[in-house]
């Protein structure tokens, strides 16, 4: 059986990506919302199972998505925790959908594909990383490691993931290793990895005070130099507001993410609404979200989101 893994590039996508393939084998491929589409297209070609792990679906696309899915010849995997989108839906004979919000695609994963109870440890890798460690299955597998090492693996893997980036050849090689269940410390190069990643942003927090500029409601960052869900974070420490932004160019758009911290904000449906008005594309989880925008745009989006947030704060 031909099994093509299309999953998110962080840590939650990487561990779910390789709890999927120590159970199904195939190939791995990486890939995010805006770009479903059109890699299910490329990479789905001749497989008899595809399974999309811990990739949210974007409402732009998800008619056409939709309409590929269903004539896809072969069977489909969906695995996301990811707020859906409203009124969506991708349900299909040929389609599995399992999707549940608290837990973190790598636990759902776990869940569903049932590997050798020892790959509990990599879902927790993706647990830790997605913050997604209040679940009872969490609780209980916790329960069977050493949290010590546990939580030193998955920071490893964390800052080495957020330091290799889009070089998606070597993630393959993590998940390779992962899917053998090897420590993320015993992979060649990613100590070294993790370790520059956390000077990167230690430097990094230390220049946000120069970088940051505050709005009513949102702190924002344009360029932090490292890990933009981090710069968002501290933007918003910093600058004492409820959201933090932070963004950095990507072909001619910013690419960038927002974090809340106040639980009555909803960033995955702000976004949702806002960014698609600026020819963009945005969405998430409540406290944590990401978005694109046209670079000229980006100030007008910050209004716009400013206005959303506080219809929510009221």
């Amino acid at each position: 059986m031909k099994v093509a893994i299309l999953a998110h590039g962080d840590a939650d996508g990487v561990t779910a990506a390789a709890i999927a393939k120590s159970v199904l084998g195939g190939d791995v491929h990486f890939t995010h919302p805006v770009g479903l589409l059109e890699d299910f297209r490329s990479y789905a070609r001749g497989a008899d199972l595809v399974a999309i792990l811990d990739i949210s679906l974007d409402e732009a696309s998800l008619s056409a998505l939709r309409s590929e899915f269903r004539s896809f010849p072969g069977k489909i995997l969906y695995i996301d925790h990811h707020p859906m989108p409203p009124h969506a839906s991708i349900e299909a004979p040929n389609v599995e959908v399992v999707h549940e919000e608290g837990p973190c695609a790598a636990e759902l994963a776990f869940r569903r594909l049932k590997p050798p109870r020892g790959m509990s440890r990599v879902a927790l890798y993706g647990a830790i990383g997605d913050y997604a460690v209040d679940t009872e299955w969490v609780r209980a597998a916790m329960a069977e490691w050493d949290i010590k090492s546990l939580f030193l693996e998955a920071g490893v893997l964390v800052l080495a993931l957020d330091r290799i980036g889009r070089n998606y050849e070597m993630k393959r090689k993590v998940v390779e290793e992962l899917s053998r269940n090897a420590l993320p410390s015993s992979v060649p190069g990613l100590l070294n990895l993790a370790a520059e990643q956390a000077r990167a942003i230690e430097e990094m927090r230390l220049r946000i005070p120069q970088l940051v500029k505050a709005r009513e409601l949102i702190a924002y960052v344009v360029e932090p130099g490292a890990s933009v869900g981090l710069a968002a974070f501290y933007a918003a420490v910093e600058a004492g507001k409820p959201v933090g932004v932070a963004v950095e160019e990507r072909k001619g758009v910013y690419a960038g993410s927002a974090r809340a911290r106040d639980a009555r904000i909803d960033l995955n449906a702000a976004l949702r609404a806002v960014a698609p008005r600026f020819g963009g594309s945005g969405g998430g989880h409540p406290r944590a979200a990401g978005f694109r925008v046209p670079i000229g745009k980006f100030e007008e989006f910050l209004s716009e989101l400013e206005r959303a947030l506080a219809e929510q704060l009221k």
